[in-house]
């Protein structure tokens, strides 16, 4: 603890002298050197590469405290009660529930007028499973729910026929036209479902919302492997494949989940290998290539009972508690009662087998960029209209549970949260832009005047971007996903996906540093008007 507490001192010196706080720049456009320095040191091999809960987080959170000291933010963080005095950190503590499954058990039960059959399927062979919070034994009815999907806005329901109340339910992994892009379903769909998390996530909360018991996912093409994985794991595979050195095959990562949160769905989820497909399917007449088809071409579900047949699901859990931090400031502002939150998550997915995932674009790019404008506006001399609190998450890795903690405990009615900015992934562009000039910005539907605001302020830039308007939901993939489902309005800004993503490749030397300029510039534009108008 020392030596931590040493080289937070250093770093509050060095940002000291290199960001004295009697400058009056009034909010000057945000150059390099006003992130570049932060973005290599939370991407340097000193933080470990940020996970959750490890001393590599916790130095990167001292790190970002000191930085927003420097620039002359009040602490927003848990209230110190001392002798007379109530003073506030600039952490919100707060702990995390982390769980992963010990053992999982899978049957069928088939039952007819004369007889009842059970066959015991094989863990690691005939299926794999998500790991829940809980340990669960339970027996239920086989509905076949199409894909699992309920998006009758764009004319496709899976749940629109069929009660899977108390039932376990078998669905297609993918979409409705996800294996081709031309498709009738890809072009309604495709958009809003083409992340595969985002989707997954989406038919979790559309199972459990319908009363389902548990999920088994199959695949039409009756694949075995690879078994889907948490998105750890899964960026450990994809790095074994794509690096010199091969990750750790062994690796077993834990799932989290904040203590009594009841928004996120916890339903068992089992993924099926071919042999146990075809015995759950079998007499059933429901073809899935046929299935598949249909739903492309057409939007047609194939949801129906699957009669004779209950599921038999086990699962024991092994789980604890994790100490995990947010970091945040404020800068005051006339109206006291409203605030416009700016956040980025500053954890990663720390080491893996002796890799440093530095995490680089994702998503010290963000944090860096969010502190550049905490900078801008702190010493601008010029007090806002309304307050601005800058965040960095923690455990957006995890589950999005840093900003999930901080709208689930608010300290003032979220009702007057106007507007909150996310930034995740800054600083690279995807390979098909060669250009370097797309930017995503996601909103709720229905926010024609923030579409119109980042298209009006883009328009001022010497060299506008290609701005890929989207609309983005509760069920996204980065922290915005938090406020809105507390339908607070948001904009979230993203440079595009690449090869080095969840890698230890994504470091800070391919950082591109004047695509993230133009970005906080253009995000910046776009603050100053909204808050001032």
């Amino acid at each position: 603890m020392k030596r931590l507490a040493l080289l937070t001192s250093v770093l509050v010196f060095w940002t000291a002298a290199l960001f004295p706080q009697t400058v009056q720049n009034q909010r000057k456009p945000i150059s390099k050197s006003d992130f570049s320095g932060t973005l290599a040191f939370l991407a340097s091999d000193w933080m470990e590469g940020r996970e959750a809960g490890t001393k590599g987080s916790f130095m990167a959170a001292d790190y970002i405290s000191a930085m927003m000291e420097v620039f002359g933010l009040k602490p927003y963080g848990d209230k110190e009660h001392g002798k007379n005095v109530i003073k506030r950190s600039y952490f919100q503590d707060f702990e995390i529930i982390r769980y992963k499954t010990e053992t999982a058990a899978l049957s069928l039960i088939s039952k007819t007028e004369s007889s009842k059959a059970e066959f015991e399927f094989i863990d690691g062979i005939d299926f794999e499973s998500e790991a829940v919070p809980n340990s669960m034994v339970a027996e239920a009815p086989l509905v076949f729910a199409g894909y699992g999907i309920s998006a009758p806005d764009a004319g496709y329901d899976d749940y629109k026929k069929i009660d899977v109340k108390g039932c376990i339910i078998i669905v297609l992994e993918g979409f409705p036209g996800h294996a081709d892009t031309n498709s009738v379903a890809w072009k309604k769909l495709g958009k809003t479902f083409q992340d595969e998390d985002v989707l997954y996530l989406s038919k979790l909360k559309t199972a459990q919302k319908n009363g389902a018991v548990a999920m088994m996912f199959v695949r039409p093409d009756g694949r075995t492997k690879p078994f889907r994985q948490s998105v750890i794991n899964r960026a450990v595979a994809l790095s074994a494949m794509n690096s010199d050195k091969f990750a750790d095959e062994d690796y077993e990562d834990y799932s989290f989940l904040l203590p009594g949160d009841t928004s996120q769905p916890t339903l068992p989820c089992f993924w099926l290998a071919s042999k146990a497909t075809d015995e759950f399917l079998e007499g059933s007449g429901i073809n899935l290539k046929d299935t598949e088809t249909k739903a492309a071409n057409s939007l047609e579900t194939s949801a129906t009972l699957i009669k004779g047949k209950i599921a038999g699901i086990s699962v024991t859990v092994k789980s604890g508690s994790l100490l995990v931090r947010n970091v945040l400031g404020i800068i005051p502002g006339k109206d006291s009662t409203k605030s416009v939150v700016i956040g980025a998550h500053y954890d990663h997915l720390g080491m893996r087998d002796g890799s440093i995932y530095n995490g680089s674009d994702d998503n010290a790019s963000g944090v860096a960029g969010m502190l550049a404008l905490a900078r801008t506006w702190a010493v601008s001399g010029e007090k806002p209209a309304c307050n601005i609190i800058f965040a960095a998450w923690t455990a957006e890795e995890k589950g999005m549970l840093g900003s999930s903690y901080f709208v689930q405990n608010p300290e003032t009615s979220i009702k007057n949260i106007p507007l909150y900015l996310n930034f995740d992934m800054l600083s690279r562009s995807a390979p098909e832009d060669s250009a370097k000039l797309i930017v995503s910005v996601g909103t709720l539907k229905g926010s024609d005047g923030l579409k119109n605001l980042a298209s009006r302020n883009n328009n001022k830039l010497a060299r506008p971007f290609t701005l890929d308007l989207w609309e983005c939901s509760e069920n996204g993939g980065s922290d915005y996903a938090s406020f809105a489902t507390k339908k607070i309005p948001v904009m979230t800004f993203f440079s595009g996906f690449h090869d080095d993503y969840h890698t230890p490749r994504d470091t800070f030397s391919k950082a591109d540093l004047e695509k993230m300029t133009a970005i906080l510039n253009l995000v910046n534009n776009c603050l100053l008007e909204f808050i001032e108008k």
